[in-house]
């Protein structure tokens, strides 16, 4: 009996906590367990939730993606220069088509070294820096304002939509991990790149792959961001990579890769909005606010190192 309870707090111990964290909060603040409330924590967690979903591919390789947030500014920025010249249908599938080809590029070089975490590291800092140059020289440092007042472009961040396509994507991205033999190749090769090697799994390209989805998932999350505020700011993204890659970790992806799901996401990105929502609805300070979400991040990380020592 020791031994199950042991291996259930180490599985669900993050819903527990997001379960006590929900009943403590409501007992000292009513206005937190209201539909209206609820609806505004899903529409704060949906952007960071649909980039968590691409950064959650790379991590499962053990790799990681620092280039997302340069990505979201830049997909922000083209999306909203295209929507008046070619109309808000094409200047969405253009900038996810820009995200998916930056992604290959991305990719090619990380597969090419055989690179893993520390080699990703670098060769998506890298690529930060330079999508947030062109960010910055394609929209002149400036703000910019969407153009249009209605369309496909205005109502895709609107309301519950990217709710919507956040689940959605969760959906489809959980099936291709788990019914998929793409997917089996992708945890193996987490686990244990060179078996996965000698086992006849083409390392190089489901790498590229996996970067072009990153690519392609956060050039959605800028077109979503930028249609949310009605605007492009050419340094928007800047964080987000964090605050993704802080999601997947809260929820139980392991860094070193082979080690999770887009389920384990979904509840890591749950216990961030809730987390922060949390803290404002108590009134606690900014600084404040920033010393508990590194002080649970942390935790999640220690966590993550002593179920694997435990395994």
């Amino acid at each position: 009996m020791k031994k199950r309870i042991r291996n259930f707090a180490q599985n669900y111990a993050i819903v527990l906590m997001l379960i006590f964290l929900a009943a403590a909060v409501s007992i000292i603040q009513p206005k937190f367990f209201t539909i209206r409330n609820f609806t505004n924590i899903l529409n704060q967690i949906s952007v960071v939730g649909v980039l968590s979903c691409g950064m959650t591919f790379v991590i499962l390789i053990g790799c990681i993606d620092l280039s997302v947030g340069s990505m979201i500014s830049l997909a922000g920025i083209f999306s909203v220069t295209l929507v008046a010249k070619l109309g808000g249908e094409a200047a969405i599938i253009l900038s996810v088509l820009l995200g998916s080809l930056i992604g290959i590029g991305t990719g090619s070089i990380v597969g090419a070294i055989r690179g893993r975490m520390g080699e990703s590291f670098m060769v998506t800092y890298g690529m930060q820096s330079v999508l947030a140059a062109f960010a910055l020289i394609v929209s002149g440092s400036l703000f910019m304002m969407v153009p249009v007042s209605q369309g496909i472009f205005v109502q895709i961040g609107k309301g519950l939509t990217p709710v919507y396509i956040f689940v959605v994507l969760v959906i489809v991205c959980q099936i291709m991990v788990t019914k998929t033999h793409f997917g089996r190749n992708l945890m193996f090769m987490g686990a244990n790149p060179i078996a996965a090697s000698l086992s006849g799994i083409n390392v190089r390209l489901n790498t590229i792959i996996v970067f072009m989805l990153s690519g392609l998932i956060s050039a959605l999350s800028g077109v979503l961001l930028a249609s949310r505020v009605m605007s492009a700011n050419p340094q928007a993204g800047s964080g987000y990579e964090l605050d993704a890659i802080a999601s997947c970790v809260v929820g139980g992806i392991s860094m070193k890769g082979g080690v999770g799901s887009f389920i384990n996401t979904l509840i890591g990105v749950t216990v961030i909005g809730i987390l922060g929502n949390s803290l404002n609805l108590l009134g606690v300070g900014s600084y404040m606010q920033m010393i508990v979400r590194g002080a649970v991040i942390a935790a999640a990380v220690a966590w993550d190192i002593y179920n694997k020592r435990e395994r």
